[in-house]
């Protein structure tokens, strides 16, 4: 496995690292993966996890390129006025443009946590030569105000199931009249009025739906990842619901959860079950669509269902 740093892009102003080995089987090249900025973190990851990744699918054969949109990490600031969402999908093609012509692949994977599976999923959408991307903790509230009460409740319930039940502290503080039992109150009634109303993500007009959709009828293989400690998880059961587990039988569209870890994975025992599961499903996404035709099935070993039938699927 080789690392080599690229300057790259319509400007010569992007910076990245590529990571691949030498050719050992004949026939095509195998898709290339792409790893887009998880936010304003430069091109390593949140605990260098991106260099980890990168360096396991190269040594597996992959030619992997992570590199930082402009104004993060090394790269320039652009010098124009597009809007970032806009830039950062037109820099993921222009990396593309550049393995295209530099190592002659023409597919892609792409791969980026919360605002980079965002991108991931926008240039998915905007790309034909895309053919499968990996949404790690995917931002399913993007579009909302982040001081939105209704928001603010729900991460709210989030913490006091996942962390504060089993938190001695948090009872002590409970029993002893130091807990706030006013906004207590406002969480449990916000998830009772959640869980009885016309069923979360009942709408089959969500724009990620729709987007999964037009994935899915183009043949392209999406993994949404979510950490099982992140509020993205029940996020995504809110924004999606039932409608999810229809789209999972079509074979191209699969969610895994990665058990007890947190947004960013911190612990190495976290990076470990990621590592794994990316490299499974990026060996799943190079294979020829004909290779899994006869199945049906998610790409997934196991289905955990969980809430009001949104199927958890994890392959470890």
């Amino acid at each position: 496995m080789r690392e080599q740093p690229l300057l790259f892009g319509e400007m010569k102003s992007l910076i990245g690292i590529l990571a691949d080995s030498p050719r050992t089987h004949p026939g095509p090249p195998r898709p290339a993966v792409i790893l887009l900025n998880p936010g304003i973190v430069h091109r390593v990851g949140p605990g260098r996890i991106y260099v980890k990744i990168a360096r396991i699918l190269a040594e597996t054969g992959f030619t992997v390129l992570r590199f930082d949109f402009s104004g993060i990490g090394d790269s320039a600031v652009r010098q124009d006025s597009l809007p970032f969402e806009k830039s950062a999908v037109s820099e993921a093609q222009e990396a593309m443009d550049f393995l295209q012509r530099a190592h002659n692949i023409d597919r892609f994977i792409l791969m980026g946590g919360c605002s980079g599976a965002v991108i991931s999923l926008e240039a998915a959408l905007n790309d034909p030569r895309v053919i499968g991307a990996v949404l790690i903790n995917f931002p399913f509230t993007q579009d909302q105000d982040e001081n939105a009460p209704d928001l603010a409740l729900r991460r709210a319930a989030h913490y006091y199931r996942n962390f504060a039940l089993v938190n001695p502290r948090s009872w002590q503080k409970l029993c002893t009249g130091k807990a706030n039992y006013r906004f207590l109150l406002r969480v449990m009634c916000s998830e009772v009025k959640r869980r009885v109303s016309f069923g979360p993500g009942a709408s089959p007009e969500s724009p990620l739906l729709h987007s999964l959709r037009c994935l899915a009828d183009r043949g392209v293989r999406v993994t949404l990842v979510c950490s099982e400690g992140d509020p993205s998880l029940e996020e995504l059961h809110d924004t999606v619901g039932k409608y999810l587990r229809q789209l999972s039988h079509c074979g191209s569209i699969a969610v895994s959860i990665v058990r007890r870890s947190d947004h960013t994975f911190t612990s190495l025992y976290d990076q470990e079950q990621l590592l794994e599961l990316i490299l499974e499903r990026v060996q799943t996404m190079a294979q020829p669509v004909e290779n899994l035709s006869n199945s049906r099935e998610p790409l997934c070993t196991e289905n955990i269902v969980l809430q009001e039938g949104l199927t958890r699927q994890s392959s470890l």
